[in-house]
């Protein structure tokens, strides 16, 4: 059976016995679904939504883009992660931008850059690695070749796909900037303006979007492989382009991008579940550190969202977040005590420090190097922080993937804003992404821009496995938001027991800013009890718009039965299985 969201408060999970695809829209979940019935496994599945998702919402991944995938085989109980993140270009230098005064408003909150040119336009433009993951993910893992799993998206290219109010409403937010390069204009508007305007003037006309050049693109790379990108002659004409308008990215940048496979990818347990994530520069060290600070707490004793767990957890989250801004980065560059962050010892000390009654306003950074090597000897101080508080966009898409073999597969990527750098390279449909905006564009921080290196992100795709069998699959949307969503999807199975459409739509917080939201669905009392304790909290209405909120999408297995479950306050998003 099969659920879609109609932007409503609650959605009627979806359960199935065979296969199972969340997704952020219908027709990338159709997609997934149908390599399943056609015989491929959850990793086949996945590269087909995932190939699929970048077609019909093109603001927030594709080809162009990157991201992270974690999965747990279950016959070779295999527990891995593919790293297929972008990378700076190897021209940057940290000092390549001219700084102005001010900081930006879009996502971190980092020093103004002249022209916003790390913002969007060809010098904001990293390697992208989403083809090089897919394929790597395929090759280890599938059953399928990427002529097979590639198929749904060059069909949904080829002949279009009808664009609703959704669709429609992100082309017009960006209009100007996507107005401003030629080729994307014509790849995603008609005559400058949204494809589906003809609606607000005749009722029940509906806009349809094909994407001709990407399809192209699409076809060649299930052709010739990885290669037709990474060293090929669609690298080499997407950085011409983009060096012939300014940017830094050659055809040598592409020739040397490899994804990584993680075979030492568990990062902890929380209640007896392995959580299977990137150890790295993302959201999901973040996530287990709040994970392991909880496991020293009776949380369901405290009752779901009473104020004795929601205090707990604003706490243990501004502890994280405090450890997160001073030390994490990319750890192939910056020295970082992930060791020590994840460190169930490391946990229980700074547990410590979280009094029941009253808040800690700020947090300051622990000491993890002290549980780096297990001495617990003291450590040095935290280098200069790597990040700063923003707001977080809609800007990133996340799925999931369940079969029957029992394989479990979570998959989050991006382009990093939304329409990523606004660049579609002509002739190939590929929108680019901004991934130099993820550089903290001052010199000398641990997240300061070098050629080659890897951004710290947010991105927090996750499967969650205990006593040999996948427990559950889950990630978000949403920018920094999408780590305190993950770790309350968690808590709210493990903790509270709630299926996986009930966890989803159970009232929220975040806690990923110094002020925590919290969901006008919380108990007022709960609330004002909070606030007694001092936290200095606002209280804000779920919604699509304004987003205060991650938005997920997951799956949950239960003895035989799959629960697919998707966010009720994102239009598109969709669970479905067989």
């Amino acid at each position: 059976m099969a659920t879609e969201t109609h932007w409503e408060a609650h959605v009627q999970a979806a359960t199935a016995s065979s296969g199972m695809v969340a997704a952020k829209h219908r027709l990338a979940a159709q997609a997934g679904l149908e390599v399943l019935q056609a015989g491929g496994n959850a990793v086949d599945a996945a590269v087909a939504t995932a190939f699929a998702i970048g077609v019909v919402e093109p603001p927030m991944s594709g080809v162009g883009g990157g991201g992270y995938l974690s999965v747990f085989l279950q016959e070779t109980q295999q527990r891995v992660v593919i790293a297929f993140p972008m990378q700076a270009p190897h021209a940057a230098t940290p000092d390549m931008w001219e700084l102005a005064e001010g900081y930006d408003n879009e996502l971190f909150g980092w020093r103004l850059v002249k022209d916003n040119a790390n913002i969007f336009g060809y010098r904001s433009i990293a390697i992208p690695g989403m083809v090089a993951g897919m394929a790597a993910a395929l090759e280890r893992y599938g059953t399928l070749g990427l002529d097979r799993a590639m198929a749904p998206a060059i069909r949904l290219a080829e002949e279009g796909f009808a664009l609703s109010w959704f669709e429609t409403m992100w082309q017009a937010q960006d209009l100007a900037l996507l107005n401003r390069f030629p080729a994307t204009a014509a790849a995603f508007l008609s005559n400058g303006y949204p494809h589906r305007l003809p609606y607000l003037t005749q009722p029940g006309a509906a806009g349809t979007l094909s994407q001709p050049d990407l399809a192209q693109t699409l076809r060649a790379i299930a052709d010739h492989g990885p290669s037709a990108l990474y060293g090929g002659e669609l690298g080499a004409s997407i950085a011409a382009h983009v060096q012939a308008n300014g940017g830094i990215l050659t055809a040598e940048d592409f020739a040397q991008y490899e994804a990584t496979v993680h075979e030492q990818s568990v990062l902890g347990t929380y209640r007896g579940a392995n959580v299977i994530g990137m150890r790295g520069g993302t959201g999901a060290p973040t996530l287990m550190q709040i994970l392991n600070l909880l496991d020293t707490f009776d949380v369901r004793s405290y009752g779901h969202n009473q104020a004795d767990y929601l205090h707990t957890f604003i706490e243990a989250s501004g502890q994280a977040f405090a450890d997160r801004f001073a030390y994490m980065a990319d750890p192939t560059r910056v020295a970082v005590p992930l060791d020590g962050l994840l460190s169930k010892a490391y946990a229980a000390d700074m547990a410590e420090t979280i009094a029941p009654d009253r808040t800690q306003a700020q947090r300051a950074a622990g000491d993890p190097w002290r549980y780096q090597d297990g001495t617990g000897a003291a450590g040095g101080s935290p280098p200069p922080s790597a990040s700063s508080d923003g707001r977080s966009p809609e800007s990133t898409t996340h799925l999931a993937v369940m079969d029957a073999a029992g394989n479990a597969v979570a998959l989050t990527q991006t382009l990093l804003s939304a329409w990523g750098s606004r660049v579609v390279a002509p002739g190939t449909g590929v929108l680019l992404n901004n991934g130099m905006m993820w550089y903290n564009p001052e010199p000398g921080t641990s997240n300061s821009i070098e050629g080659g290196k890897k951004p710290l992100n947010n991105m927090c795709p996750v499967v969650l496995e205990r006593d040999g069998s996948a427990v559950a699959a889950l990630g978000a949307s949403g920018g920094r938001r999408i780590i305190n969503t993950v770790a309350q999807l968690a808590v709210n199975l493990l903790d509270f027991d709630l299926d996986m459409q009930a966890a989803i739509d159970a009232p929220r917080i975040d806690c990923s800013t110094l002020q925590p939201i919290l969901s006008a669905r919380i108990d007022p009392a709960v609330c004002a009890e909070l606030r007694r304790r001092g936290h200095n909290a606002l209280v804000a209405e779920e919604a699509f718009l304004p987003r205060y909120f991650a938005s997920p999408v997951a799956i949950q297995r239960q003895g035989d039965v799959l629960i697919g479950a998707a966010d009720p306050y994102y239009p598109t998003s969709a669970a479905v299985g067989f």
